[in-house]
């Protein structure tokens, strides 16, 4: 195996990758919301990203991991040491930066990240309802990376949840992500099936599957082209939604676990370097 693979492979079945999208997208959030970044928000994204997803890949990984990540699967069982030093490591980085924020952040942070490790936990059986599969993954991903940015920038203020404007934006990020974590079940089809997980390729069909991920892009792009965005910033989302629908469109159970590991979920990072790149030119 070459070095480049090995360092690749580190890279994207550590988590590493993953992180880095969350923290990507939370920046986005500061940019669309036109609020000074706050990056000890943004590290503790990062950081929590990281031991959210290493916790199932160290206790859970045979029941997490379908036949069609057998490459990471194989990758995890070999670098059990790696990873634990990866989480420890990340564990310590989320405590300190959890200092930095009051206690009231913390309790109202508890429940998504009780869902959060709920949904790895075989033992909950969340992973078997129809739609929450995909669906849990993406509510704690728009709550970590939007909600509470938005949150903490109003000093805790309920009042965020009655903005108009909030809520458009809270809905656009939902739409961007569900299909995402929708698509990544065409991979697992037969791995569901025989874990009788309900999701929709398993109910509906791969083809449907697909239709309905770009339907929902689609409505995200039409809740983007008529918000108030500025114009660089309305073409870099329709081009992140145009590149995301176009892998959809190509998906199926036959791909290798990098189409769905980095190019798919490479889409959120591909929007928010986008957007804050045309943030700079508005």
């Amino acid at each position: 195996m070459s070095v480049a693979k090995r360092s690749f492979d580190f890279f994207l079945y550590s988590n590493i990758f993953i992180s880095l999208c969350a923290f990507s997208i939370t920046v986005e959030t500061y940019c669309l919301i036109h609020a000074p970044v706050n990056w000890m928000y943004v590290a503790f994204v990062f950081f929590s990203t990281l031991v959210f997803y290493d916790v199932p890949s160290l206790f859970f990984a045979k029941e997490t991991f379908s036949e069609n990540e057998s490459e990471r699967l194989h990758w995890i069982l070999q670098n059990k040491r790696s990873l634990t030093g990866l989480l420890i490591f990340g564990s310590l980085c989320l405590a300190v930066t959890v200092f930095f924020f009051p206690l009231k952040f913390v309790f109202k942070f508890l429940p998504v990240a009780s869902i959060a490790f709920a949904y790895y936990v075989p033992q909950t059986r969340l992973r078997k309802i129809m739609g929450l599969k995909a669906g849990i993954v993406a509510l704690v991903w728009v709550c970590v990376t939007c909600v509470y940015p938005a949150m903490i920038i109003s000093g805790y203020d309920p009042a965020i949840f009655r903005s108009r404007q909030n809520e458009m934006l809270f809905l656009q990020n939902f739409l961007f992500l569900f299909p995402l974590c929708i698509i990544y079940n065409v991979r697992d089809i037969e791995a569901d099936r025989k874990a009788q997980v309900q999701t929709f390729p398993g109910t509906f069909g791969i083809k449907k599957t697909i239709a309905i991920c770009i339907t929902l892009l689609l409505a995200f792009s039409v809740l983007v082209f008529f918000s108030s965005a500025e114009t660089s910033v309305k073409s870099a989302l329709l081009i992140s939604a145009a590149a995301s629908a176009a892998l959809i469109f190509f998906a199926s159970e036959s791909r290798h676990d990098y189409y769905y590991s980095f190019w798919v979920d490479g889409m959120i990072l591909l929007q928010a370097a986008m957007v804050c790149l045309a943030g700079l030119f508005r």
